[in-house]
């Protein structure tokens, strides 16, 4: 148990490296966009790929996302890592998770699905002060940062509101079996292999509303 911890552990600093570098990257007008909001408008016509149920889908983002500001956060978003949601934005029990991969390395191939702070109906900043001690930081450091790069695996080709959770990347070798896999299963295959360099899940409070339109 303590050496799944420790892989856990050092995954997630990994993480906290590469977001350091995203929020250097994001000077200038990018920062100055950051620090007066969240989010672009809502495109209701938007969509992006995922996988699920080893396909490539497509899906459509007909509204914004929702995270439970009963949970609290630093950014403007109101989204952050590390607590799940006290409250959903439906009342309905069995929802669908969403699960996001963020790559931990330079050069993911095939690249990620959503760019960073660029996904539409997405949140453009989160928090991670929660799991600032994995992290080897100060809670300050992580409280607000560019959403990362990243994609998607559904756990079925259901629509409506989603339960975000992160699934950390540590390897182009695990990436491509990701990729390779496009299931849930082939995920939990690796969740549950010890220095597979694939880490998670981590809970979050965001939920994302969208629907499986096509593969």
């Amino acid at each position: 148990m303590s050496s799944i911890f420790g892989m856990a552990r050092s995954a997630l600093r990994v993480w906290a490296a590469v977001l350091a570098g995203l929020a250097l990257a994001f000077g200038g007008v990018a920062a100055a966009a950051f620090a007066s909001g969240s989010t672009v408008q809502p495109v209701s016509d938007a969509r992006t790929p995922a996988w699920t149920e080893g396909r490539t889908v497509t899906v459509q983002y007909p509204q914004n996302f929702f995270c439970d500001t009963s949970v609290p956060a630093s950014t403007a978003s109101g989204c952050e890592v590390g607590t799940a949601a006290n409250t959903g934005p439906a009342a309905n029990a069995d929802r669908s998770v969403l699960y996001v991969l963020v790559p931990l390395f330079k050069n993911p191939s095939p690249a990620p699905m959503c760019a960073v702070a660029s996904c539409p109906n997405h949140p453009m900043d989160i928090d991670l002060s929660r799991i600032a001690g994995a992290l080897g930081t100060s809670p300050g450091a992580v409280a607000s940062v560019p959403l990362p790069a990243h994609s998607h695996i559904l756990d079925g080709p259901a629509g409506g509101w989603w339960q975000v959770k992160v699934v950390a990347v540590t390897t182009q070798t695990a990436w491509a079996q990701l990729a390779a896999g496009k299931s849930e299963a082939a995920m939990n295959t690796l969740l549950a292999t010890p220095g597979s360099g694939v880490v998670g899940p981590v809970p979050t409070n965001l939920y994302l509303f969208f629907n499986v339109v096509g593969h």
